[in-house]
């Protein structure tokens, strides 16, 4: 199972997971768009977000199918380096 290698990647998934339309865990926050389609991990500082496909997140069984949902901006600066 996919678990993301990165911040934003491991909420989007986590997001998923769950039954709930929206997540927050350091900074970052995870939501499902308004017709389910979409999700969008959002940087709370800096207002930088990245969008995935739904199903293809939702389908994604490694970590590089979960990169590849993606659909927005490259990365969310997450203070990591």
């Amino acid at each position: 199972m996919a678990t993301g290698d990165d911040d934003p990647d491991r909420l989007a998934h986590d997001l998923t997971e769950t039954t709930f339309d929206a997540v927050e865990r350091d900074g970052l926050r995870a939501e499902w768009s308004d017709d389910d389609t979409h999700v969008v991990v959002e940087n709370l500082a800096t207002g930088e977000s990245v969008t995935y496909d739904g199903e293809d997140l939702i389908r994604a069984t490694s970590e590089q199918e979960l990169r590849n949902a993606r659909t927005g901006a490259e990365a969310v600066d997450t203070g990591e380096e």
